[in-house]
């Protein structure tokens, strides 16, 4: 148990189901971390040897069993609080559904199945869950783990709805052979699942100590918004990277066609090895591999044709964006630069301290942005020009810029 957790808790019973809960968690978020790799290794595998169909499916629910059996048990741990709530407070308040506004839809190939309420921990800031929390006056340990167990039991409730619908999508896409489905079935469940695990740790944190930062308890976790926002500036800054480039391949400037493709080459050996390629999705993890390898092999001529086939398929990958968990977060960044741009305007003569911070507030809002569309994108490279940190900064003209990018974002 953590040493600094153990200290904040004073009732030993409370002190050994705080910890308890964080240990299950973090052994399920272990058990689900492990799934990225074996995903991309089983899709590879079905391109490369396809299995018989029986043997894929027994496969597929081994692999199941394997990334949430940490996560089962940690579902069962919170079931047992309720039981202990029960006994020591009398009966629990019927559990309320999860809100119909938070659906598990979005999940490859599929759309939700009707009437769906299960709350989508990747669809939404986690943070909500926590509101509240850390806010009140003093309170005793008794009082601060009953509210724990409360969003406890609704975060218990949401998840194990999401692993009863999601395997019996699976099972329903194993009869019907359509193996790829399930693997992006089981990449969004286990997104969805992190960011429950994720916030139960949270929560406990918060709790007790709120002074200490979860996301150090749980290093190197991403949440879905997380790896979503990486993948997407990535894939941006590959595509302004490879564009000059693919131009002067297909060009009739032959005489640079040998150092365009030998960059062109270079980048892709670089970025498939990278953070970015690994957080994508297994088939487009593939699909960026297996360029690379073209590239890599291909006389000049035909890699020609390949350079271009790629710079084609980066822009495909713009649907990105359509994701429910970037399009609410772009909407709340556009929202932040707008309030803070138009504070700062006003505050720049009266308050020029708070003005500072008011830009630098929409300047960072800005730079999340990044990947979002590439005329957009032009102008928050272009604001990396006039840090609001830099005393030689015209926070007039950082102002300009700004709303320049807002204009540009549709605001």
């Amino acid at each position: 148990m953590d040493q600094r957790l153990e200290t904040a808790i004073a009732t030993p019973r409370i002190q050994i189901q705080a910890g308890e809960l964080v240990q299950f968690a973090l052994r399920a978020l272990e058990d689900l971390k492990r799934l990225d790799e074996s995903l991309y290794e089983r899709f590879v595998a079905s391109r490369e040897v396809p299995l018989d169909p029986q043997a894929s499916a027994a496969s597929l629910r081994a692999l199941w069993e394997q990334t949430f059996a940490g996560m089962s048990e940690l579902l069962e741990l919170c079931k047992s609080f309720e039981a202990e709530q029960a006994k020591q407070y009398g009966a629990p308040e019927p559990a309320l559904e999860a809100d119909p506004s938070f659906d598990f839809g979005e999940l490859e190939g599929g759309a939700p199945a009707e009437g769906s309420n299960v709350i989508d921990f990747g669809a939404f800031d986690v943070g909500g869950l926590l509101d509240g929390f850390g806010e009140q006056g003093p309170e005793g340990d008794a009082e601060k783990w009953a509210k724990v167990i409360d969003k406890v039991l609704s975060i218990e409730y949401g998840l194990r709805s999401q692993q009863t619908e999601a395997l019996e999508r699976m099972e329903v896409a194993l009869r019907s052979g359509e193996i790829n489905h399930v693997l992006g079935l089981l990449d969004d469940t286990c997104s969805s699942a992190s960011e429950g695990v994720h916030a139960l740790v949270s929560m406990v944190y918060e709790t007790f100590l709120p002074e200490v930062n979860a996301a150090t308890v749980v290093p190197g976790y991403l949440t879905s918004l997380g790896r979503a926002l990486l993948v997407r500036r990535g894939l941006a800054e590959l595509a302004t990277t490879l564009a000059p480039y693919n131009g002067i391949l297909q060009s009739d400037m032959s005489i640079a066609h040998r150092d365009a493709l030998s960059t062109i080459r270079e980048t892709m050996k670089t970025f498939v090895g990278s953070v970015v390629c690994r957080a994508m999705r297994p088939a487009d993890r593939w699909q960026m591999v297996e360029f690379e390898r073209d590239l890599s092999s291909q006389a000049a001529s035909v890699a020609r044709l390949t350079s271009e086939g790629l710079v084609k398929y980066l822009d495909s990958l713009g649907s990105i964006n359509q994701r429910e968990v970037l399009l609410i977060h772009d909407q709340r960044a556009i929202e932040q630069m707008r309030e803070s741009v138009a504070n700062a305007r006003q505050l720049l003569d009266i308050s020029p301290r708070t003005a500072a911070e008011m830009i630098d507030r929409a300047y960072q809002a800005a730079q999340r942005l990044r990947g979002r569309h590439p005329a957009t994108d032009e102008l928050v490279v272009d604001l990396e020009k006039y840090p609001p940190s830099a005393e030689t900064t015209d926070k007039m003209v950082l102002l300009e810029r700004l709303e320049a990018v807002l204009a540009a974002s549709g605001s």
